[in-house]
């Protein structure tokens, strides 16, 4: 199969021919059909979060099943799925607690780079290739758990069922599972990106009154009004936080969501934040940098600060019930989808990225 594969932190990922072993006991192969370009995947290439090397990149997938190994009783070869980059054992402390993307086993399999006994089915034996997330898109072909296989209908575009993977459960979970917006109430998103864009939506879906959208890139300024934003700053050219109190009466928003991953941008969502509000933090900051706040204020400030993981629910049930949203019309997703390429093109891709391009864009393959 053909595969981008990554061999050095900085450099261009390379499209190579890499062998892929048969699907052992729970394992599902699938063909991917559409990934999405996403910056966890620019994180990782670029060396901030200290992945194992060689890896496949890419994590935010939809496909067909192509072959299933012993035991896979949840899909069939010939189903259409998007893939979870966090499945569950399901039997665990943390699944068993409700908290089914803090799986012990899956966290065993995504930082050693194979998957649920620790191996690789990428590459040859000799000279293994690390899976990314228990997912590794940016192929042909991958072997996933069966949890990480989640059915899709038959009219669902394999480009939308792949942004539903992650940029869209991401940020529509961190509204409505971890910060629980409710109606009337104000909501901040830090970041007008691929996460940010759907945090919106669902705050706007939530029945939020007032919906600031803050990126320093000027030109997501019509993006996020027409995406559930109320209000648009940019850092740059205005005072954050003090628009921020003008618009919420003095007191800071109901709900920051950080989706940038700036050390410097999280602090600023616990400075916006009224007393007893929540500061979702989603962005994945580089590793070994810190976010300060001031000890002082924290205990009278009641503030909660949650980490927010995959949207802080269960992946399934809200992966379902946005396409359901999708597919009733409430949920606009064509529109976050900007170029669609080629696997050869991935380094470009990256690129655009980094560059601030507006919309995902989206790799696919032939059938």
């Amino acid at each position: 199969m053909k595969a981008a594969v990554l061999r050095a932190f900085g450099q261009d990922l390379g499209i190579e021919d890499v062998v892929i072993a048969d699907p052992r006991d729970r394992e599902v192969m699938v063909r991917i059909m559409a990934t999405g370009v996403c910056s966890s995947d620019l994180s990782t290439i670029r060396g901030k979060t200290g992945a194992e090397l060689p890896l496949i990149p890419g994590h935010e997938a939809a496909g067909i099943v192509e072959r299933v190994g012993p035991g896979v009783s949840k899909v069939k070869p010939g189903d259409r799925v998007v893939l979870s980059w966090a499945p569950n054992c399901g039997h665990c402390f943390y699944c068993q607690d409700s908290h089914p993307t803090l799986c012990d086993v899956y966290g065993h399999a995504a930082t050693s780079g194979g998957l649920w006994d620790g191996t690789s089915r990428l590459g040859p034996v000799t000279a293994p290739i690390k899976h990314y997330s228990c997912v590794s898109s940016f192929a042909e072909l991958t072997i996933v758990p069966e949890t990480g296989c989640i059915p899709i209908a038959a009219d669902v575009p394999f480009a939308i069922a792949a942004l539903v993977g992650c940029a869209v459960t991401t940020g529509f979970g961190a509204v409505v599972n971890d910060a629980a917006v409710r109606a009337g109430e104000s909501v901040a998103v830090i970041g007008v990106g691929g996460v940010g864009i759907n945090a919106l939506q669902a705050a706007a879906l939530a029945g939020a009154e007032t919906i600031i959208a803050l990126d320093t890139n000027a030109q997501k300024a019509e993006l996020a009004l027409t995406n559930g934003a109320t209000h648009f700053i940019n850092p740059v050219e205005n005072g954050a936080i003090a628009s921020i109190r003008a618009l919420t009466g003095g007191r800071g928003v109901d709900h920051s969501i950080e989706c940038t991953g700036r050390p410097a941008a999280m602090a600023s969502a616990y400075a916006m934040t009224r007393p007893a509000g929540s500061v979702v933090i989603v962005g994945i900051a580089p590793a070994g940098t810190d976010f300060v706040i001031p000890a002082i204020g924290l205990p009278g400030s009641k503030k909660r600060i949650i980490g927010s993981i995959y949207g802080g629910g269960v992946p399934e049930r809200d992966i379902n019930k946005i396409l359901g949203l999708y597919e009733a019309g409430r949920l606009a997703l064509d529109g976050q989808i900007g170029k669609r390429i080629g696997l050869e093109k991935v380094n470009d891709a990256l690129r655009w990225l980094e560059d601030g391009v507006l919309g995902r864009t989206i790799i696919e393959f032939a059938a």
